[in-house]
């Protein structure tokens, strides 16, 4: 119960607020979220925008309006009787909600465990955690709307009162409280099985109860499990405990406490004396050959390796683990490490991404080659990148494979150069397979191979191991091929349970999976473990891509833990460049855009980005082009979050500049016409792109097409609001070359946000207009309209005629093609009264000539010759005889419907003149054409042939590119050309 006169804020259960010893109404699930949000925020300033993005998801439309309700609300709430002032208060740019020190449940839960874990005593350490435990009164954050980061912290919480609750234990045992902690313990496992720490204690306190055929058991049920359902073997540290209980070095009922305590990254085997001499506590790390004892303050020491037990003078090792009954596809892989041939290859590496299923396979293709070694077969796992164990040095590694070819450790030499020079002389006569898992390095792997002999080497690992280059065939193996992570998915989880399901479903699981084949497998085991689930409840569950990697974990095993171990193997500036990438809006990325990410030259982004490669975190697409696996940039997206928000804005900056500029020089080769002014200079450090064809123009933005909404998004998204409207605005010339609508209109949406927020009137009216013809281009015609319309709308409060005209021209355009003529008439007409406003006479007659166009579709052809007869009057006058020589030979197309014989061969003969005078040859060739057609209307036949004849003397000197008609703007009849601004 609270203490009364006092404030108390309790998150780890039911959300609440207590004052003066009484709860207070915290009112729905949305506003308790605002609340807890800035409570996980308690005495910092939380900004507006940042608040809407912790409790919204999806920002609806209202999600503002909502956000002030709720906060002038929990203003009242939290204002406590004897205090003057609320405890939610609003500061410039945010909000702040005060909580002091013992008010708030978090931050005593963390300082009670932190005590826990820095006492020396077991005894206190004890008391201290059972008190951080007592703060919680059922789940965190009950009663609240979560979105995504409420869930993530909400996950969090729950993770650290499983750690807390995993040293309790811990530290329940080393006091020799073992039968205490049995329920407990079976109750934890049975809820989830692959727990391995919980295994491992469960399996020390029935040794110690003496219960030691059953503590083996769960070993046997927990490592059946995990190679069942996940394809691995269990860690290094339950395994060694395993070994220690087949020999009986455990120690039982009357022996000191023995405790597998918990360290950063697993666990040690302890035993724990609590009643030195000296009333200290102290423990020692056991199973090894070396026993020493250190201060129980040191309990998270890594352990020394033991080592299994083998049989002694053992001839013919068979030491493969089981074969995954579930195994699937690999069947190319698979050709390659069984085929006859492959006898050339002795040994082989299999190397691919984390997860990918490189140790299952290896397994799978020994025991099918089992047969061909009748001299045995060794499996070694090397700890590369196991969790909780070091690499295995290669001098112990070496002295393993040679107990188990039975040689005593009385021949063994301590040189590690002797007991390779050992391994290769006893291979040298013998057939024998070796499986070396989870190499690190070429230096781990070199001593263990065999030399000459009919032996065999199957090496897997992250890493290339490029070093083994000479002497090894290299097999690099990706995800799954869709149909095989169909057939994987399905097996796990039972065909029964997938074939009610709609066709289709179990593919989009396993591309959300990434097709990695450990991301398969856990989800299939959740579904075949959750009767009541269904595929659609998988696929909703793994479609939010902030939640996904939580999704696909299971205990200690996980995507998410794969890859981690692998980052860990890198050195800092490579983590930080694979965390960077994080930011990067498309899983691909150019040489030139990550070396601006991070702020470093292209040279080291090079070395940087091939290490990543070589290590399995990224895969290069084409020369200079990265991609990253889906769930890859899943992990590193949660690592971006994490970073300095200064160092972000800085990255992104330099992303953006880069972006700006190579779409910029891109604009220049694609659009020539300038229409923009020259962007600011770029960062220094930053490498624009620079091309020297339009074709490769081209090609560059149709690699970071499906980007660039995203690019333009992000910008916005950090503030960099000039780069996301100035980026779109330069793409215009591509989308329509290569008629890329839809990422058009996705890109300038994108920037409609930024433009608003710049309060730049004309920027937002270009991007509307551009929304605008990127739905005509798509057929999207009312969409359109009210595109065309808003941009007439926004252009009557600015001075910018021009894009009305545009506009307008559209409205008409867009009416024509609805067959909404008399708008599509008022329109153009509109159109010609804004031109004749900013006297820009080539709209004039392009809108001219478009009307005079319809009336003739219309039949209206009185008024048709009206409209091409003012274009040729315009063009005159502005001094542009081609392009009035052009609206001549059409006036006289016109007058020839009406049966207006001499007037139409008048204008035409006049256009032939004015074509002639001015060089224009194609121009000639068409009104000799029309000429011809006319005299063969009126009978006159023999001046038909002789214009017709010299306009095909014409055309054999025209190549097929012939020039442009000068009468009409260089555009999609959608949409007129911009017209050049400052």
């Amino acid at each position: 119960m609270p203490r009364a006169h006092a404030v108390e804020f309790t998150l780890l259960g039911p959300v609440g607020v207590h004052m003066a010893g009484q709860p207070r109404p915290l009112g729905g699930p949305r506003q308790r979220a605002v609340l807890v949000a800035l409570l996980l925020h308690a005495n910092e300033v939380v900004r507006t925008r940042q608040l809407l993005d912790l409790v919204w998801s999806d920002l609806p439309t209202s999600a503002e309006s909502n956000l002030r309700t709720y906060l002038t609300r929990l203003r009242r709430i939290l204002r406590a009787p004897d205090e003057t002032e609320s405890r939610l208060q609003t500061r410039r740019g945010g909000h702040l909600v005060t909580a002091h020190p013992g008010e708030l449940d978090v931050d005593r839960f963390t300082e009670l465990a932190a005590r826990g874990e820095q006492a020396e005593d077991p005894v206190a350490a004890c008391d201290f955690l059972e008190r951080a435990l007592r703060t919680w009164r059922g789940r965190a954050l009950e009663d609240v709307a979560t979105g995504h980061w409420l869930e993530a912290e909400a996950t969090r919480l729950e993770s650290l009162r499983e750690r807390v609750y995993e040293q309790y234990l811990h530290t329940r045992l080393s006091l020799g409280h073992h039968a205490e902690v049995l329920p407990e313990l079976r109750a934890l496992l049975l809820r989830n099985p692959l727990w391995e720490r919980m295994a491992g204690m469960l399996m020390v306190a029935l040794h110690r109860s003496g219960q030691r055929t059953e503590a083996l058991s769960v070993f046997r049920r927990t490592r059946n499990r995990l190679v069942e359902e996940l394809g691995v073997e269990p860690g290094h540290e339950l395994s060694a405990l395993h070994q220690r209980l087949l020999s009986d070095e455990v120690p039982g009922v009357h022996a000191a406490p023995i405790v597998l305590a918990t360290r950063p990254d697993g666990l040690a085997v302890v035993e724990v004396d609590p009643n030195r001499a000296d009333g200290s506590a102290s423990a020692r790390v056991t199973g090894t050959t070396r026993t020493r004892d250190v201060p129980w303050q040191h309990r998270h020491r890594p352990p020394t390796r033991a080592e299994p037990g083998t049989r002694g003078g053992a001839e013919r090792p068979a030491q493969l683990p089981v074969d995954l009954p579930t195994f699937t596809g690999r069947e190319a892989e698979l050709a390659e490490l069984t085929a006859e041939a492959v006898d050339d290859r002795p040994i082989i590496t299999i190397v691919g991404m984390p997860g990918s299923g490189k140790t299952t396979l290896a397994v799978h293709a020994a025991h099918r080659l089992a047969e061909r070694y009748p001299d045995g077969q060794l499996f070694l796992d090397l700890h590369g990148h196991t969790d909780g164990a070091d690499p295995l040095d290669p001098n112990e590694a070496l002295g393993l494979m040679l107990r188990a070819l039975g040689v005593p450790a009385t021949r063994m030499s301590v040189s590690t150069e002797a007991r390779a020079g050992l391994y290769r002389s006893l291979l040298a006569d013998r057939r024998m397979l070796v499986v070396l898992d989870n190499a690190l390095s070429e230096a781990q792997v070199s001593p263990l191979l065999p030399g000459a002999g009919a032996s065999r080497t199957l090496i897997t690992s992250r890493g290339r191991l490029t070093g083994l280059a000479h002497q090894a065939h290299s097999l690099p193996i990706d995800v799954l091929p869709l149909a095989d992570a169909v057939s994987l998915f399905t097996t796990i989880a039972t065909p029964q349970r997938v074939a009610a399901e709609p066709p289709g479903l179990v593919a989009e699981v396993v591309e959300l999976c990434g097709r990695l084949p450990l991301a398969i497998r856990l989800a299939a085991v959740r579904l075949r473990d959750r009767p009541f689930w269904t595929l659609a409840d998988i696929r909703d569950r793994l479609g939010d891509p902030k939640g996904r990697l939580a999704e696909l974990s299971a205990g200690e095993h996980g995507v998410s833990a794969a890859i981690d171990r692998s980052v860990a193997h890198l050195e800092p500036d490579r983590r930080r460049m694979l965390t960077l990438l994080g930011l990067h809006p498309g899983a691909v990325i150019d040489l030139n855009a990550a070396a601006a990410l991070a702020g470093v030259s292209l040279p080291a982004a090079d070395r940087v980005l091939e290490d990543l490669v070589d290590a399995h975190l990224l895969r290069q697409t084409a020369p200079d082009r990265y991609e990253s696996h889906s769930l890859v940039r899943a992990f590193v997206l949660e690592r971006a979050q994490g970073m300095d928000q200064q160092d972000v804005r800085d990255a992104m900056r330099r992303l953006l500049d880069f972006y700006l500029h190579t779409v910029d020089a891109c604009d220049s080769l694609i659009h020539p016409v300038r229409r923009h002014t020259e962007p600011p200079p770029p960062d220094p450090v930053v490498v624009p792109l620079r091309f020297t064809a339009v074709e490769s123009a081209l090609a560059w933005c149709d690699a970071v097409c499906a980007d660039l909404p995203g690019v333009v998004e992000a910008a916005g998204r950090h503030g960099l609001l000039a780069h996301a409207c100035q980026v779109a605005l330069r793409l215009e010339g591509y989308f329509d070359a290569r008629e890329r609508w839809a990422e058009g209109t996705a890109t300038y949406e994108a920037a409609l946000g930024p433009a608003r927020m710049l309060h730049d009137q004309e920027m937002e009216a270009e991007l509307l207009l551009g929304m605008a013809f990127g739905r005509a281009r798509q057929r999207q015609y009312e969409s359109a309209l009210a595109y065309y319309e808003a941009t007439v709308e926004l252009c009557g409060h600015t001075e910018v005629r021009y894009i009305a005209g545009f506009a307008v021209m559209g409205l008409a355009e867009v009416s024509r093609r609805l067959g909404r003529y008399d708008q599509a008439i008022e329109n153009y007409r509109r159109a010609v009264a804004l031109y004749r406003g900013t006297n820009d006479v080539t709209a004039i007659c392009a809108n001219l000539d478009r009307l005079g166009s319809m009336y003739r579709e219309l039949d209206m052809v009185d008024e048709a010759i009206e409209c091409y007869r003012q274009a040729c009057e315009q063009s005159e006058q502005a001094g542009n005889p081609r392009g009035a020589a052009r609206f001549l030979i059409t006036l006289g197309q016109a007058y020839l419907t009406r049966d207006r014989y001499e007037e139409a061969t008048a204008v035409t003969t006049r256009a032939l003149a004015l074509c002639a005078a001015g060089g224009d040859r194609d121009g000639q060739n068409r009104a000799l054409t029309a000429l011809g057609r006319m005299r063969t209307v009126a009978g006159e036949r023999d001046q038909a042939m002789a214009h017709l004849a010299t306009a095909q003397g014409l055309l054999a000197d025209l190549d097929d590119h012939s020039s442009a008609d000068a009468c009409l703007p260089e555009t999609h009849p959608d949409r007129p050309a911009p017209k050049p601004t400052a």
